[in-house]
């Protein structure tokens, strides 16, 4: 059984990744419907949140029939990742979740996703940050390293 906070997972969970411009309230209700045990918003930009973005404010949306469901935030600088992680406690989803895997260029070239793993103890400070600024229970989606000589 795998449990985070109070959810409770079964042995082995279906869960439903964050994508972007995929997993949206629709697709999340449809695999809801279709046996996901655990859903995921898209990924959002710390930056946008705390810039008060129209796109990243919608992506906080989760209804009751998709619970349970977490945000993914994703940043590299440690104010704005706290900053969002406040703003993603108001909301009340049932996790947060950190981006430190997505290997995408316009992503890792803001020093965010699986870029922060260049530099581990950036990882730490951005995490912790974000603990302390939030209740919710926290998880990190993350890779085993920058590359296949810095695997950790």
């Amino acid at each position: 059984m795998v449990k985070i906070d109070n959810i409770t997972l079964p042995e082995f969970p279906l869960l439903l990744a964050p994508m972007e411009d995929v997993s949206d309230p629709p697709f999340r209700v449809v695999c809801k419907a279709n046996g996901a045990d655990l859903l995921y918003t898209e990924f959002i930009s710390s930056e946008g949140l705390v810039g008060d973005s129209a796109k990243c404010r919608r992506k906080l949306d989760i209804f009751d029939e998709e619970r349970p469901a977490g945000v993914q935030i994703f940043g590299g600088d440690e104010g704005r990742m706290a900053q969002a992680s406040a703003i993603v406690d108001l909301t009340q989803p049932d996790f947060l979740d950190i981006n430190f895997g997505c290997p995408v260029k316009g992503i890792v070239s803001q020093g965010a996703g699986s870029g922060v793993l260049k530099d581990l103890d950036l990882m730490t400070r951005l995490t912790a940050a974000c603990v302390k600024a939030t209740s919710l229970p926290v998880t990190v989606k993350t890779r085993l390293g920058w590359d296949e000589d810095s695997k950790t």
